[in-house]
């Protein structure tokens, strides 16, 4: 049999669960009171990274794990040292880790291929700074910022910094209009021509369905309840709706011709309404 406890060791206990639960409680407001003093010096402001970074332009702010004056990120596109950054905010996370949110001040110009054209895309570049090494202190947390982010309040005094490299976001090519142009004609006729394909398709579908159709009550009803299903079905865009496919559900506990009824509703309704839409998605051509 266990021994019982001494009333000292209960209260003893005791105080160390309310030591560890007060501790516990404070942290939170430390780390609340430091981003708060981190933000009030850093949130808005303008920096030049003396670190080369990374980010994958993506619209999403992309992690570059800081040590010591370096900063070590996996996006697609790397940039040396000397960009201008524009501070979005600073957070301060459990355990002491910071988080710097900054943006490039320059976007990069991104290509990709469609069809017989290659477009070029301005992505705007997102960066999220982990400083994990950081004491717990303003001085402490602002050395560390520092040693990476040369600090200004605004781009003007950023860009008159020595350290900055200077990088503009590279230009369309020359007469990038008249590929755009260009580009809208092909992009208006090739969506066009698919929708009078999957029309085609869809219409050849639907006559296939009714040939098949019977007449007993059993599949009538679960034809009935297959339109019931599929009624309110809703599409997206055109270029979407060109690409949609359909499966019919399925509902056990009814008999065979039930069942099939039931799924050949389903397809009738969705096909119907796949060509209502698909009457709206014929665009015009641009003028030449």
């Amino acid at each position: 049999m266990p021994s019982p406890r001494s009333p000292h060791s209960t209260s003893t206990l005791k105080l160390l669960v309310v030591a560890a639960l007060g501790f516990a409680a404070a942290l939170p407001s430390h780390a609340a009171d430091l981003e708060k003093d981190l933000n009030a010096r850093w949130q808005g402001r303008w920096a030049i990274a003396k670190s080369p970074i990374d980010s994958n332009c993506d619209g999403f702010w992309n992690d570059n794990e800081v040590r010591g004056d370096r900063a070590f990120g996996k996006g697609r596109e790397h940039f040396e040292a000397g960009e201008l950054v524009r501070i979005e905010r600073v957070d301060v996370k459990w355990g002491g880790r910071v988080d710097v949110f900054l943006e490039l001040a320059e976007q990069l110009l991104v290509s990709r291929v469609e069809g017989p054209f290659t477009l070029y895309d301005p992505k705007n570049c997102k960066i999220q700074m982990k400083f994990t090494e950081l004491g717990k202190n303003l001085p402490a947390a602002e050395a560390a910022l520092d040693g990476v982010l040369e600090r200004f309040e605004s781009a003007k005094q950023a860009e008159g910094s020595r350290n900055w490299n200077h990088r503009r976001r590279a230009p369309f090519p020359r007469d990038y209009e008249k590929t755009l142009a260009e580009y809208a004609i092909w992009k208006a006729e090739q969506l066009n021509l698919a929708v009078k394909e999957r029309t085609d398709e869809a219409i050849y579908e639907l006559n296939r369905l009714n040939s098949r159709s019977r007449t007993d009550p059993d599949y009538a009803d679960g034809y009935t309840a297959g339109l019931e299903k599929v009624k309110y079905t809703y599409f997206g865009d055109c270029e979407s709706t060109v690409a949609a496919t359909f499966y019919p559900a399925t509902k056990s506990g009814k008999p065979d011709a039930w069942r099939r009824g039931y799924e050949d509703g389903q397809r009738a309704g969705w096909l119907t309404r796949l060509l209502d839409r698909l009457r709206t998605c014929d665009v015009p051509i641009p003028p030449r």
